[in-house]
């Protein structure tokens, strides 16, 4: 079963641990999303539900992860058909790095922790909503978690290379005051490091996103005048989003992979062709083989042979149309992104019904859920366009 490792890194008390026991608690059955999540051990299955027991229901917030503990949690994720069989589909382990990694000063590296960011699949960010806010009025507590602290969490990330999800904690604080477009372009303007970032990133044709997230929803939790956060115990949590940063790992990591796949095309062609960022993949592809779009389709089984990795051949059809839109998608004016979403969202939706009608065992499971992730991830692409940064 394939298995994706994602590292969690975020400051202290940016919400990692509320984030984590709230994504469970969504996912431990199976909604509109169409998969549900199983954690590996009854154990940890009763840690998240206190965790998230204690967020909805008692005073105090959760503690956070120690500096010397990281904590790991593996995720199954199944498929049940409507005939009611479950089916597993592929893993994500969860690695919760403690806060104190970026508060807390040291002049020791750790190694093991830098090869395990090297052999991440995906890359978790927690900003801080609360701090984002700060940031966005000029205010000295965001100033300096931008020059500290958001700086040290990018130096981290850039060693990966996998794709980087950046989630926004606190969205229903933030969400009072600002867009994502406003916070998304304070942070390119104020934070050169996240610019740097960010082009690179884009240039190597690998996803970076900024996702917005509440574990607790509106009107739960109120911001007080000393900077902590007031529940409304009267009112249960209502997660926000929660679920998308998983879903957006597999189908980014996939377009990563495509990514790579055309330069070792290019390479085993012997054709040094800049490949232009704002050409959809196949024509990408035509540009690299020569001879254009329709050369690019007329040698589809070569093609396929090369991009699509091995763990991925039982996807070879719904990875070709994700590259498609993908690739046509990014480059699109804000009004055509809607409009490309929307139709996209019709197409999903059946796919996924004539996929749920396939599932048998695990390959059919694991292609259905990557339509669910699809699903998931063109839902964001929906309410926030600007997710998907993409910067000139």
């Amino acid at each position: 079963m394939n298995t994706y490792t994602v590292i969690i890194l975020g400051p202290r008390g940016s919400g990692k641990t509320v984030f984590l026991a709230s994504m469970y608690n969504k996912l431990c059955t199976q909604g509109e999303g169409g998969f549900f999540l199983e954690v590996d051990s009854t154990e940890k299955s009763k840690q998240l539900h206190d965790l998230y027991t204690q967020i909805a229901f008692e005073e105090k917030w959760p503690s956070g992860t120690r500096r010397s503990e990281v904590s790991e949690w593996t995720f199954t994720c199944h498929v049940q058909t409507k005939d009611l069989p479950i089916y597993p589909a592929c893993k994500f382990t969860y690695l919760d790095y403690s806060g104190g990694l970026l508060t807390e000063q040291t002049e020791e590296d750790d190694p093991k922790f830098d090869e395990q960011v090297k052999k991440a699949d995906a890359l978790l960010g927690l900003l801080d909503g609360q701090r984002l806010c700060a940031l966005m009025r000029n205010e000295k507590l965001g100033q300096k978690w931008a020059v500290n602290e958001v700086s040290k969490l990018l130096s981290m990330m850039q060693k990966s290379g996998k794709p980087i999800h950046f989630v926004i904690s606190k969205w229903d604080i933030v969400e009072k005051e600002y867009t994502l477009e406003q916070i998304r372009d304070c942070l390119v303007n104020e934070i050169s490091h996240f610019k740097n970032l960010v082009t690179s990133y884009h240039k190597a044709g690998k996803p970076v996103r900024l996702i917005p997230v509440s574990a607790v929803g509106k009107d739960f939790a109120t911001l007080q005048p000393d900077g902590s956060m007031a529940k409304n115990l009267r009112i249960l949590p209502q997660p926000f989003q929660v679920e998308i940063p998983l879903a957006c790992v597999l189908p980014d990591l996939i377009q990563a992979d495509c990514k790579e796949a055309i330069n070792k095309m290019r390479e085993q062609l012997n054709r040094p062709v800049e490949v232009k960022a704002n050409l959809s993949f196949w024509e990408q592809v035509g540009q690299v083989v020569g001879g254009g779009l329709k050369a690019a389709q007329e040698i589809l089984p070569t093609i396929v042979d090369l991009f699509v990795p091995k763990k991925y051949a039982i996807l070879q059809d719904t990875v070709l149309k994700m590259v498609d839109f993908a690739s046509e998608y990014a480059e699109a004016p804000a009004k055509q992104k809607q409009e490309a979403a929307a139709k996209r969202a019709e197409e999903l939706r059946q796919e996924k019904e004539e996929l749920l009608k396939q599932v048998q065992n695990e390959e059919t499971a694991f292609k259905y859920a990557l339509s669910c992730f699809l699903s998931v991830q063109n839902e964001l692409n929906l309410r926030f366009p600007e997710s998907d940064l993409k910067l000139p």
